[in-house]
């Protein structure tokens, strides 16, 4: 991660120093790295100018987005895109940004969403509701003219869907965002430091994620327990098995959790797809099951029995033995990725004790009926 950091800032300094006359009175000055002990997609670092944000695909490592955060209304950075503070109208295309945005006190700049129907965050539905916040349409084919007419200081989109060469056009500033691609979950969280850079509260960040880590690392098991209980993923969909791979955000926090992932071997971090077949041969080494799914009605055991009739040929198709997160009806895909440690410790109360999750936000294990 050193050499990646040392590697941008030599090739920063080359960009800034080739495109300074002689006449240029004063030349960018690199004044330190911002620390990130997890992320691996995002690299920030200091000059007197402002902060010089690398986002990068965390697992090709290919450059996404290269800019250049400053108070200053002329920079010395003449290659380089520059996105300019303080921001008033923020266009967050996904509802992680507004949970990151939430936790330092700036979601009331959120102007424009996608996909309103599935936000949770009380005060954007407030907002909605009283139309300061707008819905601008799907994230894949947004209304154009009522982004541009809410005239964002800043587009807060995600690189895979889509062209987003459109805002140029309209001088709208835009920051990619791939933090759903890394695979740890304390990784996922460190990108609050992002948000620290472009609202100005770094110290408030760093203060935030350090609190989480804390709380997730008082929760991670040892690895040398002796039993670890294999604990499948997935569930059928139109006949087939898709489950997490071997890489993913989740066989990490089962490892943490004290368990051991039934597909660890997997090499990736996406959705794997498996013939239930194979599932079933290799039923007899499966503890326990986590079944993270969406549905509008309440998923239970005897529904499950009813629809997914194969499920009943699993021997760990038990309520003893299963948990799950409807996420039609949670926030997982919202504010889990600032609460890590939360998600941990339900993982593990799932497999290691007999607690019975009543109280819990994410996880529960699956009633009768």
């Amino acid at each position: 991660m050193k050499c990646k950091f040392i590697f941008i800032a030599f090739g920063l300094f080359l960009l800034v120093n080739c495109s300074l006359s002689d006449s240029d009175k004063e030349a960018v000055l690199f004044e330190e790295i911002i620390d990130l002990k997890y992320a691996k997609g995002l690299s920030l670092y200091k000059t007197n100018e402002g902060t010089v944000v690398t986002i990068t695909n965390p697992q090709t490592q290919e450059i996404l987005d290269h800019f250049l955060v400053t108070a200053q209304k002329n920079s010395e950075m003449r290659n380089i895109k520059v996105v300019t503070t303080p921001f008033n109208s923020v266009l967050a295309y996904s509802s992680t940004y507004i949970s990151f945005m939430n936790a330092i006190n700036e979601v009331d700049k959120i102007s424009g969403v996608t996909y309103s129907q599935g936000i949770s965050n009380k005060k954007i539905k407030e907002r909605l509701a009283s139309k300061q916040t707008l819905d601008v349409g799907s994230d894949q084919s947004p209304d154009k003219e009522l982004i541009v007419s809410l005239e964002p200081d800043l587009a807060m989109i995600y690189p895979s869907n889509g062209n987003h060469d459109w805002f140029q056009s309209f001088s709208i500033p835009t920051v990619s965002n791939v933090e759903y691609l890394e695979v740890h979950p304390l990784a996922q969280a460190e990108w609050i430091k992002l948000y620290g850079v472009l609202f100005e509260k770094e110290e408030l960040a760093d203060s935030l994620f350090r609190n989480i880590e804390t709380n997730y690392l008082a929760e991670v098991v040892s690895n040398s327990i002796s039993s670890k209980p294999v604990v499948l993923c997935g569930e059928l969909y139109d006949d087939v098995w898709t489950l997490p791979g071997g890489r993913s955000l989740t066989s990490q926090l089962i490892t943490d959790a004290g368990g051991d992932y039934f597909y660890k071997n997997d090499t990736s971090s996406g959705s794997k797809k498996l013939d239930f077949e194979y599932i079933l041969s290799q039923d007899s080494v499966i503890d326990y099951w986590l079944l993270l799914t969406y549905n509008q009605q309440p998923v239970t055991y005897d529904y499950l029995k009813e629809n997914k009739p194969r499920y009943s040929y699993l021997s760990v198709f038990s309520p003893e033995k299963i948990g799950i997160c409807n996420t039609a009806i949670t926030t997982y895909f919202e504010t889990g990725i600032l609460e890590p440690h939360i998600l941990l410790n339900e993982i593990k109360s799932l497999i290691q004790d007999s607690t019975n999750l009543a109280d819990s936000k994410y996880f529960k294990r699956i009633t009768r009926n």
